[in-house]
């Protein structure tokens, strides 16, 4: 039922994680102090002793110093979204599946019409999040369904039967969708598939993870993939 996949879905996407530079080892000498910016008060007074020695000392990286200032280097580029066309293709490319709708909702996510509208939408907004959750609901769905339904190696369910419990077989599997959808090859034993695998087999606070358990969260993995920073940008 919608409501399980939502909660499933909410999550599938508390998913964050950062890494901390840890403290110096003890006992590490402090780098050497940069050496004197001139034109600094010492110049001007020669109160260093030295007169206003021309020896600046090695380049500390501070504005002025063996230089004019900052440099503006070249801007980074900036994450841009699918549009919606490169989205629905996309979608149908990693689940089988089309989205029935989309013609009708195209418009709202940005496609150009080149009547009123002759740019493709590129920027990321509470609409095209919406219609993108829509349509990796009904094409997951449905890819799933394709997969149970035929005999055979399957689109999302390609290495597990939807009874599969065995943590190894469903990690292969795992796997592969995050190669399939992301890009992205997993190690073994990748920490970044462990939030997925705790949503797949964490054993539920009542009942028993029977089979339409299991499919509901296959389901909110898949949704969880398509709806991915790494999957609608780039």
């Amino acid at each position: 039922m919608i409501t399980t996949r939502s909660l499933l879905m909410a999550t599938a996407l508390t998913v964050a994680g950062c890494y901390q530079g840890g403290p110096r080892p003890a006992g590490e000498d402090d780098p050497d102090p940069p050496g004197r910016v001139p034109g600094g008060a010492d110049d001007d007074d020669g109160g260093d002793g030295g007169g206003g020695s021309s020896d600046d000392g090695a380049d500390s990286g501070a504005p002025g110093h063996h230089g004019e200032g900052e440099a503006e280097g070249p801007a980074g580029r900036r994450v841009r979204r699918m549009t919606a066309a490169q989205f629905h293709r996309s979608l149908i490319t990693v689940t089988g599946q089309p989205w029935p709708l989309f013609e009708e909702y195209a418009g709202a996510m940005g496609r150009a019409d080149f009547a009123e509208i002759t740019d493709e939408g590129r920027e990321l907004s509470v609409t095209f999040d919406k219609f993108v959750h829509d349509a990796a609901l009904h094409s997951c769905a449905a890819a799933i369904a394709a997969d149970l339904e035929s005999p055979g190696a399957g689109t999302i369910m390609r290495w597990v039967a939807i009874s599969e419990r065995d943590e190894v077989k469903v990690r292969r599997n795992l796997d592969y969708m995050m190669l399939r959808f992301l890009g992205q090859e997993m190690r073994s034993e990748d920490p970044r598939t462990e939030p997925w695998m705790k949503l797949l087999l964490a054993s539920p606070s009542a009942g028993e993870l029977d089979d339409a358990l299991m499919r509901e969260r296959w389901t909110a993995v898949c949704m969880g993939l398509v709806t991915h920073p790494d999957f609608v940008t780039y």
